[in-house]
């Protein structure tokens, strides 16, 4: 699984190979300069042993000092390569994170929480560009002066650099055995994060709720219980990682002391020089920060593999309806929009997915809607009428023939062209945090300003504009929270009128409208909707008696279908349906 998934994320560093391999270069030439230092270090003792003129000596200090400031500039420009590297790499992540989270469907978003999907695009992709920057730069870094340190080492004695490096065998194996815990609590740590992020997002979207239910409190302890546990496991986490920088530390220190005996008693012995020494002790130091950010090294790619296997879990999530975009988030070419043709519906079944044991929604289904109709949907709740509205828009997918439009599988038809064909306001309205005029124009952002003025005309909208301090320009605020219900429902019936669809579908837009304004409403659509088919999903008495055919869903089955004045005649489901309403909107009305 975990190969699978670098796999993946290699194809994100390939483009950037070169550009690592400039970085890796600019590393070798700054510690191979590193590595010069106690070399002319060791020489300039053995000319002080030896009486040599301080002219000689200070040359050589001066090229110490020369070779640092060298040193420190090629070091800064391989930072900047490899890290700026890593930065680009999360750019490109995190684009194509956001792109695949537009392809994919309705079926993902039901069994996969906000909060956590924000978690991974957030703090995942920032775990995965530690992952490519400071982890690569760290490892490639350790790795060169690792063997290029043991090499020196090997060159002024090899007896005593075995006596020295005898401890880091055993301790590189039990930092690789720790580092396998780390990874486990470090999954852990990150999905704790995200349902702390999941809880964090639900409260603020439903602050209204809270606040008028008066549970602050409760959440409040809800979310502290969260944050205990997600420090509880930082901590676990945290704890190994100290356990592994002590043992670290401990075991250099150690190493240390032998070096400065066994060393010391070579120098005494005539078997080394005392700069040989010196020089000794500064490669032997060179190697601690590396041993020191090994276990640094191991726990950040760690956390990145457990990053990119969150990420992947996302990004292999395929869509059961192809909504017409690529990898990169580039629109694929469409057809123009489909006219309004006659949609007929066959024999449709319809279980919401990951629902095996429930009911079905729909069973078996069947209904004609002649093109350029007007058609009203009614039933009880749960009956199935916003799963046919958004089985009609492609929101989920159908089975395959049960649905055709002018004698064609909806299926077959290109996703993009029939949406764009289509104007389709759900139960809840839901307005972006931008301004009014980007929220009616969201689905055609090029509409002209005469368009735009008659879509916010028919919808009613045009009086409520004088009241907003900057008219259609002002921001609604986020989901709209500025306007009132009525407002948001107009709102979007008009973000639904800009696009002039073939197919308008209302699932019951107009339930917090009063009489008057619906009806204002219904006679601003009666021009839109001439040889336009339009489906109302509403209980309202004042809109069903402006319909051609009725039909009335009770546990996903079509129970009645006439006319109004055949349906009253019934003295079935829908006269009771329209009684009771007709009462309850009569009692509004005094």
């Amino acid at each position: 699984m975990r190969a699978a998934v670098s796999s993946r994320f290699w194809e994100f560093a390939r483009p950037y190979a070169p550009s690592y391999a400039l970085g890796l270069l600019m590393l070798l030439a700054t510690n191979g300069l590193s590595l010069w230092i106690p070399w002319l270090l060791r020489d300039a003792i053995e000319r002080l042993e030896e009486g040599s003129p301080l002219a000689e000596i200070a040359r050589l200090a001066l090229a110490m000092a020369g070779i640092a400031i060298l040193q420190a500039l090629i070091r800064t420009a391989s930072r900047l390569q490899i890290l700026g590297n890593s930065r680009k790499i999360a750019h490109d992540v995190r684009r194509r994170f956001f792109a695949h989270l537009l392809r994919l469907d309705a079926p993902f978003y039901d069994v996969n929480r906000t909060g956590d999907v924000m978690s991974r695009g957030v703090n995942d992709i920032r775990l995965v560009q530690a992952f490519f920057g400071p982890a690569v730069l760290n490892l490639l870094n350790t790795s060169i002066v690792y063997v290029a340190a043991v090499a020196l080492l090997l060159s002024i004695d090899p007896l005593l650099t075995v006596v020295s490096l005898t401890i880091y065998p055993p301790l590189m194996l039990a930092v690789n055995r720790a580092s396998r815990r780390v990874y486990a609590r470090s999954l852990a740590v990150q999905e704790q994060l995200a349902t702390i992020s999941n809880r964090a997002q639900e409260n603020i979207s439903g602050i209204q709720q809270v606040k008028t239910y008066v549970q602050e409190e409760r959440e409040i302890a809800a979310f502290r219980e969260l944050c205990a546990e997600f420090r509880r496991r930082n901590m676990s986490m945290a704890a190994l990682r100290g356990v592994m920088l002590s043992l670290i530390g401990i075991v250099t220190g150690v190493g240390t002391l032998v070096v400065l005996y066994v060393g010391g008693r070579f120098v005494i012995s005539g078997r080394i020089g005392f700069g040989d020494f010196v020089a000794f002790n500064a490669y032997l130091g060179l190697l601690v920060w590396p041993t020191i950010a090994f276990g640094w090294i191991i726990n950040t790619f760690q956390r990145g593999l457990g990053a990119m296997e969150r990420l992947d879990e996302v990004l292999v999530a395929v869509p059961r309806i192809d909504s017409g975009f690529d990898a990169d988030g580039k629109q694929e070419t469409v057809a123009e929009p489909l006219a309004g043709h006659a949609i007929e519906i066959r024999d449709l079944t319809f279980t919401y997915p990951g629902a095996a044991a429930r009911e079905p929604a729909l069973k078996n289904l069947n209904l004609k809607i002649p093109g350029g109709s007007r058609l009203a949907v009614v039933g009880p709740v749960g009956s199935g009428k916003s799963t046919l509205a958004s089985l009609l828009a492609r929101v989920y997918d159908v089975p395959s023939g049960s649905i055709t439009i002018g004698g064609k599988d909806l299926r077959d038809l290109p996703v993009r062209a029939w949406r764009r064909s289509l104007g389709y306001v759900p139960q809840e309205p839901f307005m972006f945090s931008r301004s009014l005029r980007r929220n009616v124009t969201f689905g055609d952002p090029d509409a002209e300003a005469a368009a735009i003025d008659r879509a916010v005309e028919r919808a009613q909208l045009l009086k409520d504009l004088d009241q907003f301090p900057d008219g259609i320009e002002t921001v609604v605020g986020e989901r709209g929270f500025t306007l009132s219900g009525g407002q948001r429902q107009r709102a979007t019936l008009a973000r639904a009128i800009v696009v002039q669809p073939s197919l308008l579908i209302l699932d019951d837009a107009l339930s917090s409208l009063d009489a008057d304004t619906e009806r204002s409403v219904m006679r601003g659509l009666d021009e839109l909707m001439r040889k336009r088919t339009a489906i109302f999903i509403t209980h309202r008495p004042s809109t069903l008696t402006e319909m051609e055919r009725i039909v009335v869903l009770d546990d996903g089955r079509i129970v009645e279908e006439g006319s109004h004045e055949e349906l009253l005649a019934l003295g079935g489901t829908y006269a009771r349906i329209f009684e009771r309403q007709k009462l309850r909107q009569d009692l509004e009305d005094r």
